[in-house]
């Protein structure tokens, strides 16, 4: 994350240090962007990019977090409002995502992250196991299911279908096709877990 020199500059001296990332990150995957370009873009020295980032990867950390705080959403918030089918929430909110990112300056930015720069950088992996069954509350035809075991394998899998979907709708796929798919194996998962909360 950036150093607290980087956090005392001024907000638009920021923003256009976050542009040029923005800009390095959209057209290269990580292994392959340049800091020479970087300063070029926002008209830094070398030495200062090294007293606001710790290195490349730290600089990329910082924009991925940028842009995932305007595109992204607590999607966990808006399931937890859904008190009748927890997946529907899954599929509005990756519906929602697509729509949100498709139209925004970052599409290009996230893009590459899902294609390559994910690989590239550390992200915690979530355990749903960990969390309490008042976070992860699973919900279907408006009954709460009571085994969180299998509330933390629903969430596990819905993410995952969730992920994938987003991907391959960035990488080009049909993305009525594949929101139809998501949406079609949220619902048999939806109705296998019927025989849960009977």
């Amino acid at each position: 994350m950036p150093t607290k020199t980087f956090e005392n500059l001024k907000p638009d001296k920021r923003e256009i240090i976050l542009n040029a990332l923005l800009n390095e990150f959209s057209h290269y995957k990580l292994p392959d962007a340049q800091v020479a370009r970087i300063i070029k873009d926002c008209g830094i020295a070398r030495g200062s990019f090294y007293k606001y980032f710790a290195d490349l990867t730290d600089s990329y950390h910082y924009t991925l977090k940028r842009v995932l705080d305007k595109v992204h959403f607590d999607v966990f918030s808006r399931i937890r409002e859904n008190h009748q089918n927890t997946l529907t929430s899954f599929n509005a909110a990756t519906t929602d995502f697509i729509k949100r990112i498709s139209q925004s300056k970052y599409l290009d930015f996230y893009r590459l992250y899902v294609e390559y720069n994910q690989y590239e950088i550390k992200r915690p992996v979530v355990d749903y196991h960990h969390f309490n069954p008042e976070q992860l509350p699973l919900w279907v035809n408006g009954q709460l299911l009571s085994n969180s075991n299998v509330a933390a394998v629903i969430y596990k899998a819905a993410t995952a279908a969730s992920h994938n979907t987003i991907r391959a709708i960035l990488m080009g796929a049909d993305r009525k096709t594949e929101l139809a798919d998501l949406k079609t194996m949220l619902q048999i998962m939806n109705q296998g877990l019927l025989e849960e909360v009977h």
